[in-house]
């Protein structure tokens, strides 16, 4: 019973060492831009977008956005954050969003 404890701990250690927050985002001041921008939040091939109003611009929504945005999706809406520097690109990381 002894080694399957031991076995367990040691299988626990290593898999949270090898275990990744999944993509990185460079969120400091330098990386990252506050913005306020009003346009849709609409999904393209699984992934949300937010299309910024008279313009042809889009963004790559954030998955760590604050903002809870599924209740807006396909609507108008005005939104505050900011855009960072991710491993793919920028995105932009929402943290106020309300309908217009």
């Amino acid at each position: 019973m002894k080694r399957i404890v031991m076995l367990m701990v040691l299988l626990l250690s290593v898999g949270s060492l090898f275990a990744g927050e999944g993509k990185s985002c460079d969120k400091s001041k330098h990386a990252s831009k506050d913005v306020s921008l009003t346009g849709k939040i609409v999904s393209v091939d699984g992934k949300q977008v937010f299309r910024v109003s008279d313009s042809d611009t889009q963004y790559s929504v954030c998955d760590k956005s604050k903002a809870k945005l599924t209740k807006l999706a396909g609507d108008t809406v005005k939104i505050k954050g900011q855009l960072v520097s991710c491993d793919d690109g920028e995105e932009l990381m929402i943290s106020e969003a309300k309908k217009v």
